[in-house]
């Protein structure tokens, strides 16, 4: 049955008012089974475990066969298909509050300027054809800037439409561009690869309460010029090619995640914590505690517990000598008992609050039957197997 066919037969079960979902999923957890009992309404419940489904059905069904975007609007789920339905979703969103849901794939962006609060999670950024797992591509990058606006008599409204409290998860992208003249606020970036560029993730712009967490970044430059402020800027659980250009009044803190470079004389809003970092100067008024330096006494070293001029050899479980990543190289440690940070938990990527760990939180469905009929009474039979990370 295909997936248009599919979702049709969906929406033909879900408006009978009889619908009866006979449903045995099989997911450790129990969350779909408490979701259930809690939930209310099961036509909606219905509709948007199938939108989640059917979206990600690519990952273990059919590979990159199928490009859809799922856009949930409140109650209400629409379907999107092919290479532009990141672009279709987009345009039929909300300014604020929607959530798009990416099967695996590579999808196309041509609008250039991303300006709505829209989140966009997608199917991870690992790929392992031999196991089924593909990866959700953005192609063309995503820029971020809020959205000049007219009100109700007819005055300019600069950035009226912001671009705050958006997430992005699971997804692998060229680059993540900010530009705002004012400030961009509680956004999320989790479980993302951002490479391909010198410096993928580029502020033009200042923010207040950014995450970046369980993702792997080529790089972070938080903007030369004096405007740019970043306010409870939080790295985490993340590898980071090379960090720079954070002003001293800056609050950008690094918290268990791995740093292959740090620019210079450029540092001084930054704060290292139970890291690994390759660096041989800091500029002053940096911070660092209970980080790891790999092959190096860093100048200007402020801060407790820290463990200077280690080797490879002593502090990681494979064979290396350097830090670049490759996709094959996982970091762990060799004596992670040793190495613990100011939390109790070993430093570097796997310790903490968020481990480094790309496997998406949105539902995967591994196996699955769904009847190709539905009956007169409204009854469609589906039978899956769906696993998610719970935690994160």
């Amino acid at each position: 049955m295909g997936i248009p066919l599919l979702w049709q037969a969906v929406r033909q079960a879900a408006s009978r008012s009889s619908l009866n979902l006979e449903n045995d999923c099989k997911q450790s957890g129990g969350w779909l089974t408490d979701a259930i009992k809690k939930m209310k309404n099961m036509k909606k419940f219905f509709l948007l475990m199938m939108a989640c489904g059917v979206a990600l059905w690519g990952r273990a069904q059919q590979g990159t066969d199928v490009l859809m975007a799922t856009l949930q609007h409140g109650d209400e789920v629409s379907v999107y298909y092919g290479k532009t339905a990141l672009e279709e979703a987009y345009t039929a969103a909300a300014d604020s509050g929607d959530v798009v849901t990416l099967s695996a794939g590579v999808f196309s962006f041509s609008n250039h300027e991303f300006q709505k609060s829209l989140s966009v999670v997608g199917n991870g950024f690992v790929s392992d054809m031999e196991n089924g797992i593909y990866p959700t591509i953005i192609e063309d990058g995503l820029y971020f800037k809020p959205r000049d606006v007219v009100d109700d008599d007819g005055e300019m409204v600069k950035e009226g439409v912001k671009v705050d409290g958006i997430r992005l998860e699971g997804l692998k992208l060229s680059y993540v561009l900010f530009q705002s003249s004012g400030v961009i606020r509680d956004f999320q970036i989790v479980k993302c690869q951002l490479s391909g560029s010198e410096r993928p993730l580029l502020f033009e712009s200042s923010t207040e309460n950014f995450v970046l967490r369980q993702s792997v970044c080529d790089g972070v430059q938080f903007g030369a010029g004096n405007w740019c402020n970043h306010q409870n800027f939080y790295i985490c659980g993340s590898y980071v090619a090379v960090i720079d250009f954070p002003k001293e009044y800056c609050t950008v803190n690094v918290d268990h995640s791995l740093i292959n470079s740090l620019y210079q004389n450029n540092l001084v809003g930054l704060s290292l914590g139970n890291s690994i970092v390759k660096a041989s100067n800091i500029s002053s008024g940096v911070v660092a505690n209970n980080c790891v330096f790999i092959d190096n006494t860093p100048y200007n070293l402020i801060g407790a517990g820290n463990w200077v001029d280690c080797k490879y050899a002593g502090i990681f479980e494979e064979s290396m000598n350097d830090l670049a990543w490759d996709g094959v190289k996982t970091f762990k440690l060799k004596y992670p008992e040793e190495y613990v940070g100011t939390d109790g938990t070993q430093v570097g990527l796997y310790g903490g609050p968020y481990p480094y760990n790309p496997t998406p939180s949105i539902p995967q469905i591994k196996e699955s039957h769904i009847d190709t009929t539905v009956a007169a009474d409204g009854k469609l039979k589906v039978s899956m197997t769906v696993e998610a990370q719970t935690e994160d």
